[in-house]
């Protein structure tokens, strides 16, 4: 084992191996997305910035419509001014043909941060770069494949911009702090805390599980480092206050009050009470057997790579305690507001932050084992054929999880077949049919009959006043649209 992980040649090969497998698995995916198209809140969003583009206006043109919705969202709806903002640009307002682009944003957002944040993380260490990248891939694979949502995930703008986009930026916030700290040379510290401070402001006012978690997180970092590094903490400081400023923006909209009366929430201490339970149910319930053989793997590599270190890892139960609370915190705003955990795309970026939780306990766990010598391992007397072994166990444990958890809800494979099945390719003909009604004066048009389970219905009621249909009319600017009665 040590010769092979000794082997840059074998290390490479291995790293190359994971990174093109998980780059086969999302190619259905974005097949797929050219089928999709904008639905819900989306046009209500955009509908701004689309009727300025279709009469030629310019890019300030755009940016003030942009901004306009901002202004209308925050006091008439909701206060997260971020997820306002970007919601106003789905690609769609500029071409019908470019919708696709939301899959391929919202993937390469979650695959970069995810792989950003790893890597810092390692560098951080001391570890090698290569092993960031394969536990990267393991923990995105699992994302993504086993995702909670998958339409509210990849395939609608307004959902996965305002929660996985914003997630992963808080992942890149996070890693530009870290970064922050070791960094040698000042201007690379300016500029760390410039796009630090600027993600800080984004990320404020994206949604509020991931404003209220990165805020906590950044705020455990400036207690941590206090007594380490006191020169970082002006940049922290300032930061910070960006951040919960932004938050303390958010929450003070005038439009949270029109959408709060709307739903009951709970008080902050039943939130706070039903957060760790619904934590832990979480935790328990998304830990199948495919998690648990990606775990294994991850736990493989910690046990060697925590050797190398010099890291005490002295505490393991406390950060365990610490870290679950902290993870916690992001069901406690919702709750809060609205007495549940929220929708699939709110319990999507949930389910990210799992494999975060229990990959940093698993190395920081290993990490102590090792440093306490708990079980010595000579990572020399390890023969290929146990890692051989070790890895078809591995890939059995994860085989029968597939079964368990059915082979045809993993996205790969229910977007592979409903392609060769032709049902996306059939929504968008029906979907383009409906559109092209619209444009051309039909105000009274069927619903759409094929419809993935990968995306969502195009929810439209015979009442013309339905909020989805008044946001289809006011996009196409025409006067109202109906459902047709079946």
């Amino acid at each position: 084992m040590k010769e092979l992980l000794s082997n840059k040649k074998s290390i490479n090969t291995v790293t190359i191996l994971f990174f093109v497998g998980l780059l086969l698995s999302i190619i259905p995916i974005i097949v797929a997305s050219f089928y999709s198209h904008p639905l819900a809140d989306d046009f209500n969003f955009s509908a701004k910035v689309h009727q300025v583009f279709v009469n030629g206006g310019g890019l300030f043109e755009i940016l003030f419509a942009a901004f306009s919705q901002v202004g209308e969202s925050y006091n008439g709806w909701q206060g997260l001014y971020s997820a306002s903002f970007f919601n106003s640009l789905q690609p769609a307002a500029f071409s019908e043909n470019l919708y696709f682009l939301t899959t391929v944003i919202i993937l390469l957002s979650l695959i970069v941060s995810t792989f950003f944040i790893i890597i810092t993380l390692f560098s951080s260490f001391g570890l090698d770069k290569r092993f960031a990248v394969i536990i990267s891939c393991i923990i995105l694979f699992l994302s993504i494949q086993l995702v909670v949502d998958k339409h509210e995930a990849f395939f609608w703008w307004n959902g996965a911009e305002a929660y996985t986009l914003m997630y992963s930026f808080s992942l890149v916030l996070i890693s530009l702090i870290i970064r922050m700290y070791f960094a040698r040379k000042n201007v690379m510290r300016i500029v760390y805390f410039v796009f630090s401070l600027l993600l800080a402001v984004v990320v404020g006012g994206g949604n509020f599980s991931t404003g209220l978690i990165t805020t906590v997180l950044l705020g455990i970092g400036i207690i941590i480092v206090f007594k380490t590094n006191i020169k970082i903490i002006p940049y922290y400081s300032i930061v910070f206050a960006a951040l919960l400023t932004g938050f303390i923006i958010s929450v003070i909209a005038p439009g949270n009050s029109v959408r709060a009366a709307e739903v009951t929430g709970e008080s902050p201490i039943m939130a706070i009470i039903h957060s760790v339970f619904y934590a832990f149910t979480f935790i328990a319930s998304w830990t199948g057997l495919c998690q648990i053989a990606g775990f294994i793997l991850i736990a493989l590599f910690a046990m060697i790579l925590t050797k190398r270190t010099n890291y005490k890892y002295k505490y393991p139960f406390l950060v365990l305690i610490i870290t679950f609370l902290v993870f916690a915190t992001q069901l406690t705003p919702s709750l809060y507001a609205m007495s549940s955990v929220g929708s699939g795309r709110q319990v999507n970026i949930y389910y990210y932050s799992y494999y975060f939780l229990v990959s940093f306990n698993i190395f920081y766990f290993c990490g102590w084992i090792n440093s306490r010598k708990i079980v010595k391992i000579r990572i020399q007397n390890i023969r290929k054929s146990y890692i051989l072994c070790s890895c078809l166990i591995i890939v059995g444990i994860f085989i029968g999880g597939c079964f368990n958890y059915g082979f045809h809800n993993i996205t790969l494979v229910d977007t592979a077949f409903s392609l060769k099945n032709g049902t996306p390719q059939m929504y968008s003909l029906e979907y383009m049919d409906r559109i092209d009604k619209i444009k051309s004066g039909t105000t009274t048009i069927s619903d759409i009959e094929t419809v993935p389970d990968f995306f969502s219905k195009f929810d439209i009621k015979e009442d013309p006043n339905y909020w989805t249909n008044r946001g289809i009319a006011n996009y196409y600017n025409v006067e109202k649209i109906t459902l047709k009665s079946k």
